[in-house]
């Protein structure tokens, strides 16, 4: 008799920028910049589902995000962002959906 093994596969996010996981005001606990990140720098490249925090990677969904998706896993300064500043990511950007109007990921925070 065979046994099933259930194995959860973890992945890796590649951050190239200072940061630091503390409580957040949007929800939950976020990432942090320790560091000024000037616009056009490479903050992060994805592994896995964000949306479902399946990766630990903690960066909350702002309508007002600071760092933008480039289609390929990276995702990068859109503005400066300042030294203590949450990072953000608009979700919409990747989720591949249609979300109504009233939907959580089209609220301000």
């Amino acid at each position: 008799m065979h046994s099933l093994i259930e194995a959860r596969i973890y992945t890796v996010n590649t951050w190239y920028v200072n940061h630091i996981i503390k409580e957040s005001t949007i929800e939950g606990k976020g990432q942090f910049a320790t560091e000024k990140i000037a616009h056009g720098t490479m903050v992060l490249k994805v592994g896995g589902n964000i949306h479902h925090n399946e990766n630990n990677s903690f960066v909350n969904h702002s309508i007002d995000n600071n760092i933008n998706w480039d289609g390929a896993n990276n995702w990068v300064a859109n503005k400066d962002i300042e030294e203590g500043e949450e990072i953000t990511m608009d979700y919409r950007q990747w989720v591949m959906l249609e979300v109504p109007d009233d939907h959580w990921l089209n609220r301000t925070h």
